[in-house]
């Protein structure tokens, strides 16, 4: 068991220090390849799921089918101090999510690298494209609020896709 850990603190560690070298070299446009490197992914991670319009069942169904891959990602709703869950303004619908669990702030504390960067980027392009299959004709995109040692507050945001 000790010898899995260490391998995959030795990959954590790799990983963040993939995504220093990326932004380095790149500069911002690193975010860009990564969130949609993460998003095709996303896209082709929950092929074939259950479909919803339900932002809530959404959420259950892209756990289920990210837990099948074997990516363990926990994230909840969290309405906070708003009213309700959902918002909606203009077309655009918003939800806040809080992450408990996440590979990425694990690797990037491994590495000590900041939070919200290249490797966020791509885990909200995996977040953002799964939920597009999960939520149909939709524009999901996932906002950061707040990162931290434990948990990060996000903000999915999605609106109907424009057909034409």
């Amino acid at each position: 068991m000790e010898d899995e850990v260490g391998k995959l603190h030795n990959i954590a560690y790799f990983t963040g220090a993939l995504a220093y070298g990326a932004e380095k070299n790149l500069g911002q446009g690193a975010l860009s390849i990564c969130f949609l490197a993460g998003k095709k992914f996303g896209l082709e991670a929950v092929d074939n799921v259950e479909q919803t319009e339900d932002p809530e069942k959404a959420l259950d169904i892209l756990n289920s089918a990210l837990a099948r891959r074997g990516i363990m990602w926990e994230f909840a709703p969290f309405a906070g101090d708003r009213d309700t869950l959902v918002e909606e303004e203009g077309g655009i619908r918003k939800m806040r999510l809080v992450f408990h669990t996440c590979m990425v702030r694990n690797a990037l504390f491994r590495f000590a690298h900041e939070q919200g960067q290249s490797l966020c980027q791509m885990a909200h392009g995996v977040f953002a494209g799964a939920m597009e299959k999960v939520i149909p004709n939709v524009s999901v995109k996932l906002e950061t609020i707040q990162t931290g040692p434990n948990s990060c507050l996000k903000e999915m945001i999605w609106e109907a896709k424009n057909e034409g």
